[in-house]
């Protein structure tokens, strides 16, 4: 099985080998709420830029402040040292003022055919839906004006179905986490999503699908555990050693809300309706980042995965300079405080440097729980 996973895993670490080599132009993006589906339809290979090459930034302070989303730091310094120079352009969702600031110097400094800035509303209600469908219309008119292509409605259906396919199979995995025993390690998951955004959805699709008839061949383990279950929720998340030192001390993590987590795959788009009307519900509706105003259906979101993934506890990540989630953690703290369910808040940079520290936070947050 190891061989399985690390097979589609491999889609994601050899992503720019396989991106460069395969003859689709290709398009950048950041947020999970921009709609790959439109660029797939446009004949583009939609890839998500994660700054995970030049953690560092070391050019990129120079272009824009150092205390900023680090992050957005990283991908900036990416795109400087041309590590995305193979790309035909970048897509950004104004999900922040950092992202905004993003799209300003990207424009200024670099020479990237098209940089295109997407922005969607803070609110969900039938006015928001219609603005960001608007969106998406000026998104479709920007494409086929820059590129020359055309980009119809079937073409747009297409894509939604290979999309809601990825959706499916990706939900399925999960499902498989809720298990008193999961097959599967949080840090192999999170890579497998990550693998998911790398734009060659086909063969990506292929291969999860290998992988989980071979999970689903497997009998259950339903010995009983006493490992505390744990969801990670907050920023932009790829820290795999954190979720290595978790389950090293004793604990399972068995949900990640985040956008390289369940955030970015739940749900389905609505294959019946008009499809830019689709997407714009789709993404609208689904969006329960920090970025949004309506506390609360963050934390219905939350308590909904705390109930089906039977989480004991929560650990809050924010990347450092995160305003939008420094912000939320403590309407979210107050609300898992009601409730009974533990969180711990980690704030750090993109490199994680203090990783002995965290071991001790988080030895003593479970210490806690079972004393």
């Amino acid at each position: 099985m190891e061989d399985l996973i690390d097979t589609v895993i491999g889609l994601h670490k050899n992503r720019f080998d396989l991106l460069k080599k395969n003859k689709k132009p290709k398009i950048g993006w950041l947020s999970i709420c921009t709609p790959e589906e439109i660029i797939h339809a446009a004949g583009f290979l939609p890839y998500r830029i994660t700054g995970e090459t030049r953690p560092n930034a070391v050019k990129a302070g120079g272009y824009m402040h150092r205390n900023i989303c680090p992050y957005i730091l990283s991908c900036f310094e990416e795109a400087l040292t041309g590590v995305h120079d193979f790309s035909s352009g970048v897509i950004i969702v104004n999900a922040c003022d950092t992202r905004r600031r993003l799209c300003d110097v990207w424009k200024y400094f670099l020479k990237t055919n098209f940089v295109y800035m997407i922005d969607m509303p803070k609110a969900v209600n039938p006015h928001t839906k219609d603005y960001y469908k608007a969106q998406l219309c000026q998104l479709v008119k920007a494409i086929e004006r820059n590129y020359g292509k055309k980009i119809t409605d079937d073409s747009i259906r297409e894509a939604i179905s290979l999309y809601n396919e990825k959706r499916l199979l990706l939900q399925q995995l999960y499902e498989l986490r809720k298990q008193d025993n999961p097959p599967i390690s949080g840090a192999q998951v999170i890579n497998i999503v990550k693998a998911g955004m790398v734009g060659l959805n086909e063969e990506f699709n292929s291969r999860l699908s290998d992988l989980l008839d071979e999970l689903h061949s497997q009998k259950p383990d339903n010995s009983e555990s006493d490992k505390p279950r744990i969801l990670i929720c907050g920023s932009y998340f790829d820290h795999i050693e954190i979720i290595d030192m978790l389950e090293q001390i004793g604990a399972v993590v068995v949900c990640e809300d985040i956008s390289n987590g369940i955030k970015y795959f739940e749900g389905g788009v609505d294959i019946d309706k008009n499809p830019v009307t689709a997407l714009a519900d789709y993404y609208l509706d689904k969006a329960t980042c920090a970025r949004m105003t309506d506390s609360e259906k963050r934390f219905s979101h939350l308590w909904n995965l705390i109930t089906e993934y039977r989480v004991d506890s929560v650990i809050y990540f924010s990347l450092k300079f995160c305003d939008n989630n420094l912000i939320d953690f403590s309407y979210q703290k107050k609300r898992l405080d009601e409730n009974g369910i533990p969180v711990l808040f980690l704030e750090i940079e993109r490199v994680a440097t203090n990783i002995s520290q965290m071991k001790t936070r988080m030895q003593a947050f479970m210490e806690r729980q079972s004393a």
